[in-house]
């Protein structure tokens, strides 16, 4: 199906015979009727164009949290639009080398790319060859997360207040697990040294999946980030969680206090989202846009983000909009403060 033409088309292409005209008339009436509130039911024809996957590009290593949300949220689309939906990692600075791909990539809505709060750090830390707002078009917000802090099992410390103590009195011993340069977990982490006076040495890995596999082998010793990338170790004991840095305790973890409880005054949060590339046409970001806030009000994601103490939040296109512009004004802040700076 061609995809209707621009203002600018128009003006310029009038000269073609009416019949053409008229064709692509009646396919921008039938792209637009059948993404239309009566066919909120049924799988939208744009987007099975071509048969081709649809591919969601997460830029980091696997494991991590993005990578899992990616690939929970790739299944169930695939299911939903009887699309083959495809997560593709491409880690690297930060998370810019995969997001500059996506940037540059064909803007037929067959590529997006997953963000999460990392994303509106990197503008202010590091030189872009794309623009974080004129280069992307928000399609959906997935969902958000409180970060945990996490320590390697057999350190001799069960509070934060402990492991601030245990630092001081080891310092260059005490190695924290990072997602990367000026990732979140180096931004939050730079926080907490700030906020507590902990004396951590940061060690910076291709993604938060990494960085918990040796957190878990006893590698580094202290590690944050969001829940769903802790479960897995959580449960075969290898590693122990000592405070939320949400606002609030967890359901799944009750037990674990806040920061703000242990007496540390800061929260860090990670959220998920999907972006196209600009130029992507409307009606296409608008069915992805629906499509994906469906599969997120399904019982099933529900389950899935409350079984790893993370929450579905869909949004509206101008709300994520919006929480973009916040965040990359907060973190732009918070460098200026701490020093953070891309390698």
């Amino acid at each position: 199906m061609s995809l209707p033409p621009t203002p600018s088309e128009l003006q310029t292409t009038w000269h073609r015979t009416e019949a053409a005209a008229s064709r692509r008339r009646f396919t921008h009436w039938l792209l637009a009727s059948s993404l239309g509130a009566g066919a909120l039911c049924e799988t939208p024809k744009a987007l099975a164009q071509d048969n081709k996957p649809l591919r969601i590009v997460v830029p980091f290593a696997p494991g991590g949290s993005n990578d899992i949300v990616g690939r929970s949220i790739a299944q169930q689309l695939t299911a939903r639009l009887k699309r083959s939906v495809i997560v593709e990692n491409r880690p690297g600075a930060g998370g810019a080398m995969g997001t500059e791909m996506v940037a540059r990539a064909e803007p037929d809505g067959n590529t997006l790319v997953l963000i999460s709060s990392t994303y509106t750090m990197n503008a202010s830390i590091m030189k872009l060859s794309y623009d974080p707002v004129k280069s992307f078009i928000p399609v959906a917000m997935l969902g958000m997360g409180p970060s945990v802090i996490a320590v390697a099992a057999d350190l001799p410390v069960n509070a934060i207040k402990e492991l601030v103590e245990y630092s001081k009195k080891n310092a260059g011993k005490v190695f924290f697990g990072s997602a990367g340069v000026a990732s979140f977990q180096h931004f939050a982490i730079e926080l907490f040294m700030q906020r507590s006076g902990a004396v951590l040495s940061v060690v910076h890995y291709k993604g938060g999946g990494p960085a918990l596999v040796d957190l878990a082998a006893g590698h580094v010793q202290v590690s944050l980030g969001s829940l769903i990338q802790m479960q897995t170790f959580l449960r075969a004991g290898k590693i122990k969680l000592l405070a939320v840095a949400g606002p609030k305790r967890v359901d799944l973890i009750p037990n674990v206090p806040t920061l703000r409880e242990s007496g540390i005054d800061m929260e860090a949060s990670n959220w998920w989202a999907l972006l196209a590339p600009a130029g992507t046409p409307m009606p296409l970001v608008d069915a992805l846009h629906r499509e994906v806030n469906a599969v997120l009000t399904t019982p099933e994601m529900h389950q899935r983000f409350a079984s790893e103490g993370a929450e579905a939040l869909p949004l509206k296109r101008s709300e994520l909009e919006k929480l973009i512009a916040d965040d990359t004004v907060k973190w732009a802040q918070l460098a200026k403060q701490t020093g953070i700076k891309a390698e």
